[in-house]
């Protein structure tokens, strides 16, 4: 996704970049996340019901998704906004009302078009409303049968891909929200029932499947859209099933390089946009040669914020804690005064 976007600034949309054809489609990598996104959120609900784990406390999940995603969403959008006023002499009462629909996650359903604030929250946008269903499309993990489980989820990847694609000039409004996203959410669900019921939670390798992943992950960034659009779901999980069960490939994507910037895609994924367009505001900041120093800068950037503001709110009880030294620096704050 960012080099997808880093070309995208460069003249010719990058066209004399090294596997260009590839990152021209870059774009994929959200419906790639989508897929994670889905198994992620549905692994608690597909261990409640086929392990015995404990039930999801839906008050909980909703407040953990609040505390771990919202105060880094909101200190980036406010910190794009600076940008654009500072670096793009924007005018802040015309930025306010963008500003506000962007951290309520409603821009791309209020302005049928991506956030003027920062262009990649709209996918941010779409995991909301996947984040409110979820809970919903856990009761499909209610269907005892394995195999017709497994088919309603087959189906409804089917007829969502289907239907996309007769309505590929929908409005935008439909194209920016979940409507155009949801078989990728649906695999994430299938992919957990397929991790919890038959791997129990303990993939056996396979090098075969390291074949597979070797020959079709260059596919996902070289199919055309909308011809294979249908498939794309199935291609994607066939390939995260050979991400665990492969021998290779799992140990690639368990390597400490893979899982560290994994860990921190969520602040790269934010920071990525602003800072790019910064560097294309300075000389010389949209040819070739800038791209080394702005992967510096990214870096350098997105691990400050990943340490002061991301990690800080991973963890659960980060509330409670900053109550806890407000109601103590407040305490000292009246002896001092008394």
């Amino acid at each position: 996704m960012v080099l997808y976007h880093v070309c995208g600034f460069l003249p010719g949309g990058g066209a004399g970049v090294p596997f260009h054809n590839a990152i021209a489609h870059g774009y994929r990598g959200v419906n790639l996340f989508y897929v994670i996104s889905g198994f992620v959120l549905a692994l608690p609900y597909a261990m409640h019901r086929f392990s015995k784990a404990a039930p999801v406390n839906i008050k909980a999940y909703f407040l953990r998704r609040l505390t771990r995603l919202e105060p880094p969403y909101i200190l980036s959008l406010l910190a794009c906004a600076a940008v654009l006023i500072v670096a793009e002499n924007r005018k802040p009462l015309e930025l306010l009302p963008h500003l506000g629909a962007s951290i309520l996650y409603l821009h791309n359903q209020i302005y049928g078009a991506q956030s003027v604030i920062n262009g990649v929250a709209w996918t941010l946008e779409v995991e909301v409303q996947f984040y409110c269903l979820m809970p919903v499309f856990a009761l499909l993990f209610g269907i005892r049968r394995k195999a017709a489980r497994r088919t309603v989820l087959v189906l409804l990847v089917l007829f969502s891909g289907v239907i996309q694609v007769f309505c590929w000039d929908a409005p935008s409004r439909a194209k920016l929200s979940i409507l155009f996203a949801v078989q990728f959410f649906l695999m994430g669900l299938l992919l957990a029932d397929l991790y919890v019921v038959d791997w129990r939670e303990q993939p056996s390798p396979d090098w075969r499947w390291d074949i597979l992943s070797a020959g079709f992950w260059p596919v996902v960034f070289l199919m055309p859209d909308r011809a294979g659009w249908v498939f794309f779901p199935f291609l994607i999980f066939l390939l995260y099933v050979s991400a665990f069960r492969g021998v290779v490939f799992h140990r690639l994507f368990r390597s400490p390089v893979i899982t560290s910037i994994g860990g921190m895609c969520y602040t790269l994924y934010l920071l990525h946009w602003p800072l790019l367009r910064i560097v294309n505001t300075r000389p010389m900041g949209n040819r070739p040669g800038a791209i080394p120093l702005y992967f510096l800068a990214l870096a350098g950037v997105s691990c400050t914020f990943f340490l002061l503001v991301e990690l800080p709110c991973m963890k659960k009880d980060w509330p409670h804690r900053l109550a806890a030294r407000a109601r103590r620096f407040l305490g000292n704050h009246r002896v001092t005064l008394g």
